[in-house]
């Protein structure tokens, strides 16, 4: 796959990027918005694709504003140990950059959970699409996801998959596989996936593209399909799930900027207005191209209607096939 940069490459641009982020610009010297928040809670790990494309947001967001932004992850519980530093932060000290799973299955998989209560986390832009990936070993005699369901159903009970129990990727790959009468085995690891994947312990996987993208390169790894509307533009030749001629099999991981309960209106629109700004300068952009994710901003109000079309999907899809591994 000529487009797919080297693992190196990925690695490089995590590591130049520090936790503390500075940065000064003559924009921000006439930003009429207040000096804080200096931090920005993250709920997933270092090296994560949300945490990459978090880091990548705040250097630039720091160089706007003109003051740093601390990325602080705050991993666990599904989330919910960000979620909750979060909203036991003093108001304008912190935003809160995650995904939209949070909000929208998050509620329907966890018996408590701060993300159960959106004024807590209200809708400033969305940030990033995170494209995700049918992936296989490369060993696995299959090209396309047609040959994939074809190869699996006459084999029934071989084959085994994943994807991240409690998040929206686990919904919509076992109603995939439900649907396309694929009888295969869930499994889940307590390691990283993607070397699984690789190995051949893992027969498909429903990923990020970011974590996809350096088994793809070393040719252990093949990607049969992206479950976006479009193709990524660092794996152009990939098609989409829809062109593969499984429509039904569509989600993005689609990560945003949250603020916190109780902030105005108008600080909140003036933030989305910086966050869009910030989102459409081309070397963020493409940075995260190269990522696999593809920057786009938007308002407040059509951030929670896109959070209000995931959520009532989600719910419906876990009604029918469940939110849940049985067991």
């Amino acid at each position: 796959m000529s487009l797919i940069p080297p693992r190196r490459a990925v690695a490089q641009s995590l590591a130049a990027l520090p936790i503390l982020i500075l940065g000064r610009s003559a924009v921000a010297q006439t930003s009429a918005l207040p000096v804080r928040p200096t931090r920005m809670i993250v709920p997933l790990p270092p090296g994560s694709s949300p945490d990459l494309a978090a880091r990548l947001f705040a250097e630039a967001l720091s160089r706007r504003r003109g003051h740093p932004i601390a990325v602080e992850n705050r991993v666990g519980a599904t989330g919910a140990v960000a979620g909750s530093a979060f909203m036991q932060a003093r108001p304008g000290d912190a935003l809160f950059f995650g995904m939209g799973d949070l909000l929208t299955v998050a509620p329907l998989t966890e018996a408590s959970t701060p993300f159960a209560d959106p004024e807590g986390f209200l809708p400033i832009s969305t940030a990033a699409t995170d494209f995700m990936v049918v992936s296989v070993p490369a060993s696995l005699p299959v090209r396309t996801l047609s040959e994939f369901v074809d190869y699996a159903r006459a084999r029934p009970g071989a084959l085994n998959w994943f994807a991240t129990p409690g998040t929206a990727l686990y919904i919509a790959f076992n109603a995939f596989l439900r649907r396309a009468d694929v009888d295969a085995v869930f499994v889940s690891f307590r390691n990283l996936m993607m070397p699984e994947v690789s190995q051949g312990r893992v027969h498909a996987a429903l990923v990020p593209l970011a974590s996809a993208l350096p088994f793809v390169q070393d040719g252990s790894v093949r990607l049969l399909a992206t479950s976006s509307h479009a193709r990524a533009a660092v794996a152009p030749e990939v098609p989409t799930t829809a062109e593969a001629g499984f429509p039904d099999l569509w989600v993005e991981g689609f990560l945003g900027v949250f603020g916190w309960r109780g902030m105005p209106d108008a600080m909140r629109e003036d933030f989305s207005a910086e966050t869009r700004a910030v989102l459409a300068e081309p070397t963020l952009a493409g940075r995260y191209a190269v990522a696999g994710m593809r920057a786009r901003g938007s308002t407040p109000g059509e951030f929670q209607a896109e959070l209000d079309v995931h959520r009532a999907r989600w719910a419906a899809l876990a009604r029918e096939f469940g939110a849940m591994p049985k067991g």
